[in-house]
């Protein structure tokens, strides 16, 4: 039987994809570079040592990534202070629904501290979770399970009693690595084959997920 329920963050309850590849589009401009969406989509779930190696041999290894990280951070920091980012469809209401019936819900995201802070804040979400872990906390991002163990170790539950809401091939993976009962809304990209195979569901969106509810808490 579920009693937790752990989400990802990104293009799971926010539709934050967008604004990070526009931002990466504007720090790549004033260096000369055209930052493509198949190169950012080619970069969602992948590490930080990964994803530069990948913008390296896009560009040319003489590329400053950390600059072109930096400059698409500050971006992102702007953004988030004077805007507020919409929620996936349903997100809201699903963490909502889960909360009122009493279940304990967590966010595992790969995302860092500061904005994982902004985006609840602004989204009315801090009371709801009695666990946040971020890329701040764990040595082993996703596809690692690391992120998900801790978040179950957090909330005192048994990962079999645990259901896991992702979007990306890397957090699906890192979720079903952890044992958990794993459920994918895919975001920018389609399940992979292990995702495929092992994933306990897989729905267009979370209004989908909402018609089968108790199916998916037996």
């Amino acid at each position: 039987m579920i009693t937790s329920v752990i989400f990802d963050m990104d293009g799971t309850i926010f539709s934050t994809e967008p604004i990070y590849f526009k931002c990466y589009q504007m720090a790549a401009e004033p260096m000369g570079l055209k930052f493509t969406f198949e190169l950012f989509e080619s970069c969602i779930g992948m590490s930080v040592n990964d994803s530069s190696k990948l913008i390296k041999s896009y560009f040319g290894r003489d590329v400053d990534v950390k600059y072109l990280y930096d400059q698409c951070a500050r971006n992102v920091d702007a953004y988030f202070d004077s805007h507020t980012v919409p929620f996936k469809p349903c997100a809201k209401e699903t963490i909502e629904y889960f909360h009122k019936r009493g279940l304990k819900l967590a966010l595992a995201t790969s995302n860092v501290n500061r904005w994982v802070d902004k985006l609840l804040e602004k989204g009315g979400l801090k009371g709801y979770f009695s666990s946040v872990v971020t890329f701040d906390h764990v040595d082993n991002p996703k596809p690692d399970p690391e992120v998900y163990l801790r978040s179950a170790q957090n909330l005192g539950a048994d990962v079999s009693q645990c259901l896991a809401i992702e979007d990306s091939v890397a957090g699906a993976t890192a979720a079903i690595s952890a044992g958990m009962r794993t459920v994918v809304v895919p975001d920018l990209k389609q399940p992979n084959s292990f995702v495929r195979a092992n994933a306990f569901r897989i729905y267009k969106s979370l209004c989908d997920m909402q018609r089968e509810m108790d199916e998916v808490l037996a």
